[in-house]
């Protein structure tokens, strides 16, 4: 169950008390602007139009399997200066994983959204 903490860590005060970075709470007058389960070869063009009309960056946390569907798109969201994070190769519930299970899909992820950037995610 361990391995299930920062989950938990994001929905209890806990987190905001002793992780406020990992649950949102950043320095005060800053946003930060995330997109989670892509890159999605329809949406994620369009947002990445708007957030260049804008000026803006933000992270995109991909998963490892929609990376290795669409890696162009993956690609295109590094070029255009976004940070790049891992959200898991698939979308699955972390508290009904064994600790084992949930290394390797972050692992696999890691490797397939590194591979189609060209960057470390973080």
């Amino acid at each position: 169950m361990v391995h299930a903490a920062p989950a938990l860590g994001g929905v209890s005060p806990v987190g905001v008390r002793f992780t406020p970075s990992l649950v949102g709470v950043g320095r005060k007058g800053h946003v930060a602007l995330t997109f989670d389960d892509g890159p999605d070869p329809e949406s994620t063009p369009r947002f990445l139009d708007e957030l260049d009309a804008l000026g803006w960056r933000a992270t995109f946390f991909m998963l490892g399997a929609m990376t290795r569907l669409d890696p162009g798109v993956a690609r295109e969201v590094a070029e255009r200066g976004h940070e790049v994070g891992v959200h898991g190769d698939v979308h699955g519930n972390m508290l009904r994983r064994t600790p084992r299970r949930t290394s390797d899909d972050i692992r696999r992820a890691y490797d397939s959204v590194a591979a189609a950037t060209g960057v470390e995610p973080r």
